[in-house]
């Protein structure tokens, strides 16, 4: 059994002159509740316990979830925080359970999440995100536990991107028995009381994911959810091979770029079998040769359209094409940044995952290099040719 904890009191405050009459998670999406999409997502994937975390205007949510089977409604009488209705609802949570924000659409395979977190007493799933401005980053060390969380406001200068909380949660019940009486009956989050104690315990871990993501929290991000989520739930769920460029699709000389290079013939025999498979096929490519000043943007797009034309011929068409033009000791100031792009990094991966409907569980990164294609996800298969 699979419990959802869905927290549900939201005010809405900043949509107020949009959505007035309802809170928050029922902000109407293309005629349809938001929440509608959050627990059709949720069924989907085997869950069958909906716990609703309520507050504001509960009414509206009780009554349009009054006979989804499996689902139980504890509303707060008086606001108690992110932190604190998880605390007041404790006696009804299983063992384990996923904490899921109200107002957060995050597409993701919970079995990864699920199968990561054994043994673990609280992880958070991560989105990649190049606007950390917005939100902050959560800094993570190699054993994917959390170091901290850095606000919006002390972003480091030489930071362009990172990883921010996805707004879903996994968490062990043991874990939260510490902050029962410490906590009882106040308002609190998540964020700014529980989740820190966690770190320095050594107690939370968090786990880099794709899928497609937004939060409706802002007038912006409602608007422009009208047509995403409903358009992403129409795509179909498939795996991807992720394919190298230079070594893999074509031989690795100098800061290859243009159309002078040689293909490597074998690998365009690998790429057709996985696309007669019905995979994905995603170039996912490190091309520091443009923050080096080796060659412009424009004669590597030129490379990629010769390489696409080629691999046309055989029956082949690439999905996407992700690149990092980046590099830490780039001579070019705007692409002078260390960054989550760059392979071994699997930024270019989940950023693919927010383009494209992608079974990460069952996918594929080939390459030709371990310490440069192993790409860091402890879920995603890697090859080298």
């Amino acid at each position: 059994m699979r419990q959802a904890v869905i927290l549900s009191g939201g005010f809405g405050t900043r949509l107020a002159h949009i959505i007035a009459d309802v809170p928050k998670p029922m902000a109407p999406i293309s005629n349809k509740p938001f929440l509608d999409y959050i627990i059709t997502q949720l069924k989907l994937q085997n869950f069958d316990s909906f716990i609703f975390l309520t507050g504001y205007k509960s009414e509206s949510i009780e009554k349009h979830f009054k006979d989804l089977k499996g689902a139980c409604f504890i509303n707060e009488q008086s606001p108690l925080g992110t932190g604190g209705a998880i605390l007041n609802a404790l006696k009804s949570l299983n063992d384990e359970f996923f904490v899921i924000n109200g107002d957060t659409f995050f597409d993701i395979d919970f079995s990864i999440l699920e199968y990561f977190s054994k043994n673990k007493p609280c992880t958070i799933a991560l989105r990649y995100s190049n606007n950390i401005e917005r939100y902050g980053f959560v800094e993570i060390d190699e054993n994917y536990k959390i170091k901290t969380f850095i606000e919006k406001g002390n972003l480091p200068k030489d930071r362009i991107d990172g990883y921010i909380n996805g707004g879903i949660y996994y968490f062990k019940k043991e874990t939260l028995f510490p902050f029962v009486e410490l906590y009882k009956n106040k308002k609190i989050s998540l964020e700014n009381e529980i989740f820190p104690k966690l770190i320095n315990e050594n107690k939370i871990y968090a786990l880099p994911i794709g899928g497609c993501f937004i939060d409706i929290g802002i007038p912006k991000d409602y608007y422009k959810a009208q047509e995403l989520i409903p358009n992403w739930i129409k795509k179909e769920t498939k795996p991807a091979l992720f394919v190298d460029k230079d070594g893999t699709i074509i031989e690795n000389t100098t800061y290859p770029h243009g159309k002078n290079f040689n293909l490597i013939n074998s690998t365009i025999d690998i790429v057709k079998s996985y696309a007669e498979k019905n995979y994905h096929i995603i170039m996912v490519t490190n091309q520091a040769g443009i923050a080096k000043n080796k060659f412009s943007l424009k004669q590597m797009q030129e490379g990629f359209e010769e390489i696409k034309s080629v691999y046309h011929k055989q029956g082949i068409t690439f999905d996407d094409i992700e690149f990092c033009p980046y590099h830490k000791d780039g001579v070019i100031k705007e692409y002078s940044y260390d960054t989550l792009l760059r392979k071994p990094n699997p930024g270019m991966i989940l950023q693919a995952c927010e383009k494209l409907r992608i079974d990460l569980k069952n996918s594929i990164m080939l390459g030709d290099k371990l310490d440069i294609d192993n790409i860091k996800l402890p879920y995603l298969k890697c090859e080298i040719i």
